[in-house]
């Protein structure tokens, strides 16, 4: 899959600079359960532990915005600084909203402490180290990409979540439901059409803005996650890789997925 590769060097460390301390990327909408025919806001936001700002619809930084149902569409969105980002049509049984960004770039100098708190955090350590050859403490320069889903749902039939497709890397809920019940849930986490293993994923509940579940994905690319609450939760991780760029050290990916949880 081919991403545009469009913001330069220095765009794009103006860029990060801030937002490379917020680790998560998620699409929040206005509901996640409705009728046929309904519109349901979109907000693009950026954050920690689902505390986050929303953010503008900017062309230059969208790679993909879709609304599949039966279908894949493009989802135009409200541009500029208009919240939400997007209103949709939702449609019969599961809506998926899938939303891929042109990569980011940042540089983590000399002294940068920022570099080794997000290695910890996202516990990368298990993939930055198959590859001896790229520098694993500062000075390191990175990009990074945000693949965010979202799962709505109408009417009264279960569905279950599949893979769309539409993003290099995704999670996919396991199962099927006609509303998801708090409880374990299986999420697998795909690299194109394969499952990916050794990845840490956690889930965040929206109430108190905690990590209440996390695990690295197995050989299934597999993480068995406990929902304990009535709640809407953010599940997300990072995937990292050596950048095929010669600017750049490495390559990042940020999947994420929101979902609600009703009694």
């Amino acid at each position: 899959m081919t991403l545009i590769r469009s913001l330069t060097f220095s765009a794009g460390l103006l860029l990060s600079s801030s937002q490379i301390a917020a680790h998560e990327f998620w699409i929040e909408a206005s509901k996640h359960y409705g009728e046929s025919d309904e519109t349901v806001a979109l907000i693009l936001k950026v954050g920690e532990t689902f505390r986050g700002s929303a953010q503008p619809l900017l062309p230059q930084e969208v790679e993909r915005f879709v609304h599949i149902t039966d279908q894949p569409r493009t989802i135009d969105g409200l541009l500029g600084d208009s919240r939400p980002a997007a209103r949709i049509t939702i449609a019969k049984g599961l809506n998926q909203i899938i939303h891929l960004t042109t990569p980011f770039s940042v540089r983590f100098g000399e002294g940068d402490e920022r570099w080794a708190n997000y290695v910890k955090l996202d516990g990368l350590d298990r993939q930055i180290n198959q590859y001896s050859d790229i520098p694993k403490i500062v000075p390191v320069t990175e990009r990074y990409v945000r693949c965010a889903k979202s799962l709505i749902k109408t009417d009264d039939q279960p569905v279950s979540d599949s893979l769309s497709g539409e993003m290099p890397f995704e999670f996919v809920l396991g199962g099927s439901w006609n509303r998801l019940r708090a409880g374990h849930h299986v999420i697998t986490l795909f690299e194109g059409q394969n499952p990916l293993a050794n990845v840490l994923i956690k889930a965040f509940r929206y109430k108190d803005r905690s990590v209440v579940s996390e695990a690295y994905s197995d050989v299934n690319g597999r993480a068995r996650l406990n929902l304990p609450t009535a709640d809407k939760y953010l599940i997300s991780g990072v995937v990292i890789r050596p950048d095929e760029n010669p600017n750049y050290d490495w390559i990042s990916y940020w999947p994420s997925i929101t979902i609600e949880v009703i009694n």
